[in-house]
C-alpha cells in the first residue's frame, strides 16, 4: 500500500559494542557536526588521520553510526503539519503492521509500544489535506483497530542526538 521500506535499522537487538572514550567521543563530535572531515577529527581527538580513519569504518560496520546526514528544518521545506499516531493493532500483527507503516515517506519513526496503544507514528505532512488521507489510508490497513492522532502545535524540543550530547567531551 505505501512506497518502498526507508532502510532503518533491523528491530533485533545486538549486544552493545566495546566503546572506548575516544570513540565515545568521536561519535559527539561527528553528532554535533557531520561535515567534519577526518582530519579536522583526528586534530580535535589528537590522533593520526589514519587511526581516526579506522575507527570511523568500525564505528559504520558495528552499526553505531548507521549515516551521515543533515539535521533538515522540515517547515522550510513546507511541511508544517507533524502528527503523532497512536494505533491499536490486533496482537499477533503487530510488526508486520509496523514494518508495513516503516514504508510511508512522510512517516519519521514508528515506535513498537507498550501500553493501550502499540504502535506510536511520528509523521510530517505540508498540508492537513495529506494528513486526513493518510490518516484514511492508516485506518484501511487490515489489523488496525483504533487510531488516535494529535497534531504538533509547537516543538519545545527535537534533538536526534540529545542523550548523546548530554555530557559534555
Amino acid at each position: 500500500m505505501f512506497s518502498s521500506p526507508t532502510g532503518e535499522r533491523s528491530q533485533r537487538r545486538r549486544p552493545p559494542p566495546d566503546l572506548d572514550a575516544v570513540d565515545v567521543k568521536l561519535v559527539r563530535l561527528l553528532a554535533e557536526d557531520s561535515r567534519l572531515s577526518t582530519r579536522a577529527l583526528a586534530s580535535r581527538l589528537g590522533l593520526a588521520h589514519s587511526t581516526v580513519g579506522s575507527r570511523l569504518r568500525r564505528l559504520l560496520e558495528l552499526g553505531v553510526i548507521r549515516r551521515f546526514t543533515v539535521l533538515v528544518d522540515h517547515e522550510a521545506l513546507g511541511y508544517e503539519v507533524t502528527a503523532l499516531t497512536l494505533i491499536q493493532a490486533e496482537g499477533s500483527h503487530i510488526e508486520e503492521l509496523e514494518r508495513e507503516l516503516s514504508t510511508h515517506p512522510n512517516i519519521v519513526a514508528v515506535y513498537d509500544i507498550t501500553g493501550e496503544f502499540d504502535v506510536a507514528v511520528i509523521a510530517r505532512f505540508k498540508s492537513m489535506r495529506q494528513l486526513d488521507a493518510f490518516l484514511k489510508a492508516v485506518n484501511k490497513l487490515p489489523y488496525v483497530r483504533r487510531t488516535v492522532t494529535s497534531i504538533v502545535l509547537r516543538v519545545v524540543k527535537e534533538d536526534p542526538n540529545a542523550p548523546l550530547l548530554a555530557e559534555p567531551l
